[in-house]
């Protein structure tokens, strides 16, 4: 600011002895004033680009479509021997709002396709869907039951479950079917569990607060075995999107049935990743993180260690 009051200075005294001293000073305030202005305008124009984001938005009648692609690698030591294993996959979920009010969103939930391949000890084993003699193999007839579950789901303006009620043509499950989803769960990363009350979706990030460039805040939670803390930065705002790096880590100490046997699940998870929000709407666009694991698995009087390094993609798109 000074220098342009020292330009305009002297491009007033070079005028001689039509500009004079009290048409400089009047000159001068009017350009600090100009300038005042345009940064309470500036800041303004700031503050309402970047507003609070307490609340979702969602319209009734919108069709989301969710696809979430892993590639995992892992590796464990079981008896003095190395075992390695790759897994990649891809779980496409459609969401559609079927009633919106001011504070709550319904949501209808099915999965569209699964799609995964892995390498083990056991071999080679592809899966896809879509395709009838998949379908109709071994895996499908486990998966069916995740694979065929559509339920409802009522979110609060927050993001939060508040209830859930399955569809009454679900198939039925057992024990056995419910095991192997969460086996296949926990190593492709594609979540097929229904949520509870209580849980905090994908779709949610953003706080209930103004938000700028370069502000910081963390989120926590924890839920059946697991704690997380997440810590979130702002990198950039546009006028459609915020940009957010993220850092996470998660606790893990649980128990999981594994075909018929009790096995505790002990380590930490630890990730470093990028999400886009819609700015207008506080829904989450993609989500990009790389995830390395350091688990010990317990089951009949054996530890084993467990590392593993995941890439996972999240992209919620207009179905």
């Amino acid at each position: 600011m000074n220098l342009l009051f020292v330009y305009l200075l002297v491009n007033l005294l070079s005028k001689g002895a039509n500009a004079s001293i009290p048409y400089i000073i009047s000159s001068i305030l009017k350009s600090q004033i100009k300038t005042t202005m345009k940064r309470i305008f500036f800041a303004l124009a700031l503050t309402i680009s970047v507003t609070s984001f307490a609340q979702l938005s969602f319209q009734k009648g919108q069709k989301l479509e969710v696809v979430t692609d892993i590639k995992k690698t892992s590796s464990l030591e079981l008896m003095g021997q190395a075992i390695e294993s790759k897994v990649n996959a891809t779980l496409t979920e459609m969401f559609d709002v079927t009633n919106s009010a001011a504070n709550a969103f319904t949501i209808e939930h099915k999965v569209k396709r699964l799609v995964f391949d892995a390498e083990g000890m056991q071999g080679k084993q592809t899966f896809d869907s879509e395709k009838e003699g998949d379908r109709s193999g071994e895996i499908g007839k486990l998966v069916e039951k995740a694979l065929k579950n559509k339920y409802t789901m009522t979110l609060d303006a927050t993001g939060k479950v508040t209830a859930v009620k399955l569809d009454d043509d679900n198939p039925k499950g057992n024990s056995e079917a419910d095991a192997v989803v969460g086996l296949i769960s926990m190593q492709t990363g594609a979540n097929l569990a229904t949520p509870k009350a209580g849980d905090v979706t994908e779709f949610k990030i953003l706080p209930a607060k103004t938000l700028k460039q370069s502000d910081t805040w963390t989120d926590t939670s924890s839920a059946e075995g697991t704690k997380e803390k997440t810590i979130y930065t702002v990198k950039s705002v546009s006028d459609n999107e915020i940009t957010l790096d993220y850092t996470k880590e998660t606790s893990i100490s649980t128990k999981q049935m594994m075909m018929g046997t009790e096995a505790s699940v002990n380590g930490t998870n630890k990730a470093v990743g990028t999400a886009v929000v819609d700015k207008k709407t506080g829904i989450l666009k993609t989500k990009t993180e790389t995830i390395d694991s350091d688990m010990t698995l317990e089951a009949q009087g054996q530890s084993i260690p467990v590392k593993e390094k995941s890439t996972r993609t999240i992209t919620v798109k207009p179905a």
